[in-house]
């Protein structure tokens, strides 16, 4: 099963039936807005530098739209603040990247643009409203469906990213948006070429490692259960190499989502395979020249939680905090926590979705407030309307 097959099939068996009443450990959990029905928010949330919320509803308002929940004495307000339709790109899938210093918010679309193949866009705060501006629209031989959220560079403010399709064997593309006095210039960096060796169709984002000029990704294939990847540059050319290739036995399989700590090491979570079939928690370790795989957490279904979609590590406390899409006492997913203790982990289930009020099958990682240690994250089904909520969970 690929990515986008579990995404879809996903979405036309959960968003039918009745509503059960929320799990007993709900109260653990609150939800902070619930969607209308079909919003469908894949895409994880973002913070500002305030603690106000954005993120994006694949068909919120029709082709979708970006988001804010915003805090005011304790009360937690909705707005949404931009909607996305045709040549300004339309269903966005990854969320949005904030930036803390500027408010801007950074994102892509799946269609819409100029040849209807996705887009990557800015959205400006200015005065009481937003101005956004088309970063690049896609057009096929530069990749299209921009799935993975951008990846900003921290030492030169360029942005990254890669498309699921298109490019010179249809396998996708690695793109690079450099800003230069106000101006964005878009550079396709890279088309995979499919194989064993090289890959096809990225999925997830792009993620830093400990050394400049090398990035790891995923990618879901067409032929396997997955490969985990290299971009790296030399003499300002880029190349890419698989590092890993999934089995979908023990290993895992169809990976979902990656998060670094500040020492390079690459975790991630997997849809499948593992132990018990239910998916993997893993790390990618840098060794010399050199990545070693190995997997840190086997999920097993039922109560703890199964076909992982989201992994964050919070630098803060060392801890690993993700989600999963099915599993829990619930059965409609779980929001989980990883710490280590010499050199095992050990899992604690934070809350387990019920698919009533307190939302349903969550497709993203939460993400961790820097004040609070609160979680704040979303789910795609479930809440008052079965169109998905954003929660909050306090570890």
């Amino acid at each position: 099963m690929t990515y986008r097959s579990f995404i879809l099939a996903a979405a036309s068996v959960l968003a039918i039936g009745t509503l059960p009443a929320a799990a007993t450990n709900a109260a653990t959990e609150k939800v902070l807005y619930s969607f209308p029905a079909n919003s469908y928010p894949y895409g994880r949330p973002d913070q500002d530098s305030k603690g106000a919320i954005y993120g994006t509803g694949y068909q919120l308002s029709g082709t979708g739209a970006i988001y804010r929940l915003k805090q005011k004495n304790g009360q937690w307000g909705y707005k949404t603040v931009f909607n996305l339709s045709g040549s300004r790109g339309a269903y966005p899938f990854s969320g949005v990247l904030v930036d803390r210093s500027t408010s801007i918010l950074y994102g892509a679309t799946l269609s819409g643009g100029n040849s209807n193949d996705g887009t990557v866009y800015s959205l400006a705060p200015v005065g009481r409203g937003w101005n956004q501006t088309v970063l690049h629209s896609f057009n096929g031989s530069d990749g299209y469906q921009p799935y993975p959220l951008l990846l900003k560079d921290k030492a030169s403010g360029n942005l990254y990213g890669t498309t699921h399709d298109g490019g010179s064997a249809g396998c996708g593309t690695f793109f690079q948006l450099a800003q230069s006095n106000g101006n964005w210039t878009f550079s396709n960096l890279y088309s995979f070429q499919g194989g064993s060796s090289h890959g096809c169709h990225p999925f997830t984002q792009l993620k830093q490692t400990g050394k400049s000029g090398i990035l790891i990704g995923s990618t879901d294939d067409n032929d396997n259960y997955g490969r985990l990847f290299q971009l790296k540059e030399r003499r300002g050319a880029w190349s890419e190499s698989v590092v890993y290739s999934f089995t979908g036995g023990s290993d895992g399989g169809e990976p979902y989502d990656l998060d670094a700590d500040g020492n390079g090491t690459i975790y991630g979570v997997t849809v499948s395979g593992g132990a018990y079939g239910q998916g993997v928690v893993f790390q990618l370790t840098p060794n010399l020249r050199q990545w070693t795989y190995s997997v840190i957490y086997d999920f097993r279904g039922g109560t703890d939680g199964s076909e992982g979609v989201g992994i964050n590590f919070d630098s803060a406390t060392g801890y690993l905090y993700g989600a999963t899409y099915m599993g829990g006492t619930g059965g409609r997913g779980t929001v989980f926590r990883l710490a280590k203790s010499g050199g095992s982990w050990t899992e604690t289930i934070l809350h387990s979705f019920a698919g009533g009020t307190d939302g349903a099958n969550p497709q993203s990682r939460p993400i961790v407030d820097r004040t609070t240690g609160a979680l704040y994250g979303t789910t795609v089904f479930g809440g008052n309307f079965n169109g998905g909520t954003v929660y909050t969970v306090q570890p």
